[in-house]
């Protein structure tokens, strides 16, 4: 990318994050919707696996048309991904690192019907039919959980993430037959933003606002 290009990147962020005067937040969205408006770059949000393997599950970015992924808040992820501002052309392995609007799937309980134990997960988007069966019984709602995540993201979501969204599932089931994808992921977001802050202290601050007071 021609550096007159990159120069004015870090230019409209900066305009951006200064305008909404949040100095430890990446203001990803906003930043993308800037891009699109000075060089036509189309916005896209979704997740991103970072590089200790687990989620930021709120993440804005631009794609070019040649499938380039300018994603010019990185930075806020410090040492978790790849720099301050990162350019990935579509070859580039890393890129699938970013999921682009997440198909959402609802997720059905199929139950035993003299124990009322769930026995597997249908799983439906659209046409399209998943049954996901428990693989280690001794610990079913993690394995069902970890499947759903695997049909989600098509990544291999670390233990943590998989207990933590098992502990959701467990919950819906014991008041519903079914819930959607998104009833996984939410209490995720939380827990992601925490984990990002555990890499700073103190907390970062975006370096725009890091000019002595």
């Amino acid at each position: 990318m021609e550096s007159s290009v990159l120069r004015r990147i870090y230019e409209v962020r900066g305009e951006v994050r200064r305008r909404d005067a949040r100095p430890n937040d990446g203001r990803c969205g906003n930043v993308t919707k800037a891009l699109e408006a000075e060089f036509g770059w189309p916005g896209q949000s979704g997740y991103l696996r970072l590089l200790d393997g687990s989620v930021s599950w709120v993440h804005c970015w631009n794609r070019l048309d040649d499938g380039t992924i300018v994603d010019a808040t990185a930075d806020q992820y410090q040492g978790l991904w790849l720099g301050d501002v990162v350019i990935l052309d579509g070859s580039n392995p890393m890129a699938a690192n970013y999921l682009h609007v997440p198909r959402r799937w609802e997720l059905h309980f199929d139950r035993d019907a003299n124990t009322g134990q769930i026995q597997q997960m249908r799983c439906v988007s659209d046409d399209e039919v998943q049954i996901i069966v428990p693989d280690d019984r001794g610990k079913p709602w993690l394995s069902l959980t970890r499947g759903v995540l695997t049909l989600v993201t098509g990544w291999d979501v670390n233990d943590d993430l998989v207990g933590l969204a098992a502990r959701a599932l467990r919950g819906k089931a014991s008041l519903a037959d079914s819930l959607s994808s998104s009833d996984l992921t939410t209490p995720l977001i939380l827990a992601s933003i925490q984990h990002i802050a555990k890499h700073s202290l103190p907390p970062w601050i975006a370096a725009e606002f890091r000019e002595p007071l």
